[in-house]
């Protein structure tokens, strides 16, 4: 099972990288959202206004995600291993490429870039909505850019290093879940607005799901910086000053370091709470600071999957021969 993991995961890795939005993975966290989005919606509005209510209202709403993410994907990945190793690690591949959406993030954030340099705002706000999920009606080119490297930045947690980090953990069923709490929690958590105690729990499942995570990927985000001949000592240093006391300490990881590859400063929060701003700035952000946050998030997801990599094959040669 661990070989046929790591076979699952390069091959839904691949998935990711060559379809992005039109693979069959990337289809279901489509439909997964709509159903949290109503399970979200059912839930809250049957509750009152009170604060014992609301928090209720969001512990159920988590546990009803859980317990629909958990069934399926654990019932599906033991059924398709009992029929064969094959059928076993197609099914964990479709789980591991609705995990990831590397692509997805790039490709938009790309895209918001290219249509800043065209000068057409109204495709970048457009672009920008669809990342991140928020109103850009009233926001001009400069905002758009540091909200785009702020989502961005996160991102690299979010829809690179955490699914791969549990997908080799768990199998294709912890990346699947994974990705299901990370939705929930932009649905109906603090990062889905819902700053009152009904978002309480979401957003507590989610940070728990991105600690370890959040921690490896400023690493490699470092890492790959240096690669790329970046400022990885700031980084570093950016990281240790600002990223513990950030209102998110887990999406300040990633944020700071890219704030201290960059020499810019990146906001770091909560929509519609009080953001903190990471790392000294020597220079204003533009849009060449969205091109190197995608080649930070292709490097991070490599560097994330040779390590689980190695360590899979390793463990694979242990318990074969010791």
């Amino acid at each position: 099972m661990i070989m046929n993991t790591l076979c699952a995961l390069a091959i839904g890795f691949v998935l990711d990288a060559l379809l992005g939005d039109t693979s069959v993975g990337r289809f279901l966290p489509g439909l997964i959202k709509k159903y949290i989005t109503v399970v979200d919606s059912r839930i809250k509005n049957a509750y009152a206004d009170s604060k014992e209510a609301r928090n209720a209202a969001g512990g159920m709403f988590e546990f009803i995600v859980l317990l629909s993410a958990v069934i399926p994907s654990v019932g599906l990945y033991i059924l398709g291993y009992l029929i064969s190793n094959v059928v076993g690690i197609f099914v964990e591949s479709i789980m591991c490429a609705a995990a990831l959406s590397i692509r997805n993030s790039k490709t938009l954030a790309a895209q918001i870039m290219r249509s800043l340099q065209k000068n057409d705002l109204q495709s970048a706000r457009e672009f920008f909505t669809e990342l991140t999920g928020m109103n850009a009606d009233d926001l001009d080119s400069e905002d758009i850019v540091r909200c785009t490297l702020e989502s961005a930045s996160a991102n690299i947690t979010d829809h690179a290093v955490a699914p791969i980090f549990w997908i080799g953990l768990l199998g294709g069923a912890g990346g699947f879940v994974y990705r299901c709490v990370n939705i929930a929690d932009r649905v109906g958590g603090r990062m889905g607005g819902y700053e009152d105690t009904s978002g309480r729990v979401p957003t507590a499942i989610n940070k728990f799901f991105t600690f370890v995570p959040s921690r490896i990927a400023a690493k490699l985000c470092v890492a790959d910086g240096s690669l790329l001949m970046l400022d990885s000592k700031n980084a570093s240093q950016t990281v240790k000053r600002f990223a513990a006391d950030s209102a998110n300490r887990n999406a300040a990881q990633t944020q700071a370091a890219c704030a201290g590859l960059l020499d810019i400063s990146i906001d770091s929060g909560y929509p519609n709470s009080v953001t903190m701003t990471l790392g000294k700035e020597t220079q204003t952000p533009g849009t060449a600071s969205i091109y190197w946050v995608n080649q930070l998030i292709s490097g991070s997801s490599m560097f994330m999957l040779m390590l689980v990599a190695a360590v899979r094959v390793g463990l694979f040669f242990l318990m074969k021969y010791i």
